[in-house]
């Protein structure tokens, strides 16, 4: 697959070079941002627009990777520290668990006794 791209790759290259050299005898006029040049190469043009898009482009792209590599380090730390506390649970005894979590019934209420209100009025 790779030899399949970068053949791929190599006919774009020898495309674009042979569309620059169709148009390398043109001439354009720049006007840009107070800048003016009444005569400039179409080749030259071409080339440093495409050497500002792709260093443009690598740029952004270095930014998203950083971001990604980010977000995936802090994930691959909150996995470590999810798994280290599952091991610690599933290493814990049987007499470490408190009994109270443990109970077979609840606790039921049961209404005051006669004798126990008459101490409550007094």
């Amino acid at each position: 697959m790779k030899i399949v791209l970068n053949l791929l790759k190599l006919l774009i290259f020898i495309l674009a070079l042979y569309i620059l050299t169709q148009n390398s005898g043109q001439s354009v006029a720049i006007k840009l941002l107070g800048y003016q040049n009444p005569s400039v190469p179409l080749l030259v043009v071409l080339i440093i627009t495409l050497t500002v898009g792709a260093v443009l482009g690598a740029v952004f792209m270095a930014f998203s990777l950083i971001q990604t590599q980010s977000e995936l380090r802090n994930l691959r730390n909150k996995n470590k520290q999810l798994m280290n506390e599952l091991e610690n649970l599933r290493n814990i005894s049987i007499d470490e668990i408190p009994d109270e979590g443990l109970a077979a019934e609840p606790p039921t209420l049961e209404p005051p006794s006669e004798e126990q209100s008459l101490k409550d009025d007094r």
